[in-house]
C-alpha cells in the first residue's frame, strides 16, 4: 500500500462519490475504483458500501479513514519539519551547560525559544556528563556554554558575559558581618580549591588573583564541582571563591561577600561551537542566546540589580 492509495481513498471517503473523488484527483473513475479495491483487497475487509446510487463508510471503513487522515497529517507536518529544519528553525539541539549557564543564562533564553522556535528540542547535558570541549569535536554537542577556551583549536565561541568572583563562606564566620571582604584578610586562612583540570579557565584566575594580592592561600580541600565546594563550605571546612552566579544556589548557612579588590577578578561564560558548523539550527540558536542577554541586561537595569559586563 502506498500513499496515494490513502489519498485515494480519503477523497472518496470525502465525497461519498467516485465521479467527483476522480475529478478532484484528476484521475479516471475506473482507475480510482482499482485503486479503492487493492486497498481493501490487502486489508481484507470492505471499507465502502457501494450501489449504483450510493456510497457509504462501512465500521471498518470509518475507523480507517479517522487513521489515515491521522498517518497523512503526520507526513504532512513531517514534511514541513523537514523544511523548517532546513532553515533553522526546527529539530533537536544538543546543548552543554553547567550551574553558571543554567542560572545566567537558561531562564531568559527558554521564552525565546519557545516564541522563535516552538518545534526546536534541546537536549541539556551536564558538563558532568560530556565534557564540552570533547563532546562539540567528536558532533555530541552541537554548541556549549562553557567558560572561556584558552586556545582550543577548532571551536568558534561568542563571549557572552563576565562573572565577578566571591568570596563563599559560612555564615558564622568571623567575616561574615563584613559588606566586602578585604583580600589580606584572605591571606592563609583555610580554603576549598578546585583542580585546574576540571576548571581551568576558573582556577587561572584565581590563581593570577592570589599572585597579584600578593597573599597566600592555604587549600584545605578540593571540590570536582560547585555543589561539592559549597557543600564543604557549609560544613565550615573553609571559604571558597567562586563566580557570583552560586548566589541562586546558596545552601542554609553560606553566603557570599564580593571581594574589596580593584579589579575584581572576573570569569567569562561563552557560548561555542566546533569550527565549519554550518548548520542553520546553531546559528539560529546563537543569535537568540545573544538576543536573550539583551533581555537579561536590561531586567537587571530595571530591577536595580548591577548588570554583568
Amino acid at each position: 500500500m502506498e500513499l496515494r492509495h490513502l489519498r485515494y481513498f480519503v477523497a472518496v471517503a470525502d465525497e461519498l462519490n467516485f465521479t467527483r473523488a476522480a475529478a478532484r484527483l484528476n484521475t479516471s473513475q475506473p482507475s480510482l475504483s482499482q485503486q479503492i479495491r487493492q486497498i481493501e483487497s490487502e486489508i481484507g475487509v470492505a471499507l465502502l458500501e457501494r450501489s449504483r446510487h450510493h456510497v457509504a463508510l462501512t465500521d471498518a471503513g470509518r475507523v480507517f479513514l479517522r487513521e489515515t487522515k491521522d498517518i497523512l497529517g503526520r507526513i504532512e507536518h513531517a514534511g514541513r519539519l523537514a523544511k523548517q529544519a532546513a532553515d533553522g528553525r526546527a529539530g533537536d539541539l544538543s546543548v552543554g551547560t553547567f550551574p553558571a549557564a543554567d542560572v545566567r543564562i537558561l531562564p531568559s533564553l527558554r521564552p525565546l525559544v519557545t516564541t522563535h522556535l516552538p518545534h526546536l528540542r534541546l537536549v541539556l547535558h551536564s558538563r558532568y556528563a560530556v565534557e564540552p570541549v570533547t563532546g562539540l569535536r567528536t558532533g555530541a554537542l552541537d554548541v556549549a556554554f562553557m567558560r572561556e577556551p584558552l586556545d582550543i583549536e577548532g571551536l568558534e565561541f561568542v563571549d557572552l558575559l563576565r562573572e565577578q568572583i566571591v568570596v563563599v563562606l559560612p555564615a558564622h564566620h568571623a567575616l561574615a558581618r563584613r559588606k566586602r571582604i578585604p583580600v589580606h584578610l584572605l591571606h592563609d586562612l583555610p580554603c576549598i580549591t578546585m583542580e585546574r583540570a576540571l576548571a581551568p579557565a576558573l582556577h587561572d584566575a584565581i590563581a593570577s588573583f592570589y599572585r597579584r594580592a600578593r597573599i597566600r592561600m592555604q587549600a584545605v580541600s578540593s571540590a570536582d564541582n560547585v555543589l561539592g565546594h559549597l557543600q564543604l563550605v557549609q560544613e565550615g571546612l573553609g571559604f571558597a571563591l567562586l563566580p557570583d552566579s552560586v548566589g541562586a544556589l546558596l545552601p542554609r548557612g553560606v553566603i557570599l561577600k564580593p571581594l574589596a579588590y580593584d579589579p575584581v577578578p572576573t570569569v567569562s561564560i561563552v557560548v561555542a561551537w566546533k569550527s565549519g558548523n554550518a548548520s542553520p539550527l546553531v546559528r539560529v540558536f546563537v543569535d537568540l542566546v545573544r538576543q536573550s542577554m539583551s533581555i537579561g541586561k536590561d531586567a537587571a537595569r530595571l530591577t536595580g540589580q548591577p548588570g554583568k559586563s
